[in-house]
């Protein structure tokens, strides 16, 4: 005599740890998520201003010309995008570039030296402490001073507390999801 044995009860059970395995095996939402939260923050950080990583306050020329630093005409701040780049992975940054393929965002974040390099002066319009008007001014080189606003600690090569906890809520909400 034949054996059978039917399985009650347990079919909805199974059923959800399909849609769990299925969405630990998916990570696209939370991931593309989380993309978007921490460009969204990085934008965000722009806005704020002034930060103790920087290594100097606002921009006396951004000020001068009635703008806030990092601001000018927002373009840098609008170009900042979060992505999913690979199943297990996510890019968060600018392809805004300027001058010789330089990263605008980068050299806010790391800061740079420029130097004068196809012209023997680099001339910008610079306000002029003496006269209440601007001028241009020339320069061999100028540095350029970090003023850090990504959410990520590059020193410590880890997310800022603020991202790292958006990140596990993220993360935290979507296994709860999961798990409904």
């Amino acid at each position: 005599m034949p054996l059978a044995i039917e399985q009650r009860g347990f079919d909805e059970q199974g059923q959800r740890l399909r849609l769990i395995s299925d969405g630990l095996d998916n990570l696209d939402p939370v991931l593309n998520a989380i993309a978007s939260d921490l460009a969204q923050m990085w934008r965000d950080n722009i806005d704020a201003g002034p930060n103790d990583r920087w290594q100097v306050g606002p921009s006396y020329r951004a000020s001068a010309f009635g703008g806030i630093t990092l601001r000018d005409r927002g373009l840098m701040q609008a170009s900042i995008v979060g992505q999913q780049t690979s199943p297990s992975e996510i890019t968060v940054g600018s392809p805004l570039t300027v001058g010789d393929g330089w990263n605008l965002l980068a050299i806010h974040e790391f800061g740079a030296d420029v130097i004068a390099k196809n012209k023997d002066w680099l001339t910008f319009c610079y306000p002029l402490a003496s006269v209440a008007d601007f001028g241009w001014a020339r320069k061999k080189e100028i540095t350029i001073p970090s003023r850090p606003t990504a959410p990520f600690d590059w020193e410590r090569d880890e997310l800022t507390p603020e991202a790292d906890q958006l990140v596990h809520s993220r993360i935290d909400a979507y296994l709860a999801e999961l798990c409904q």
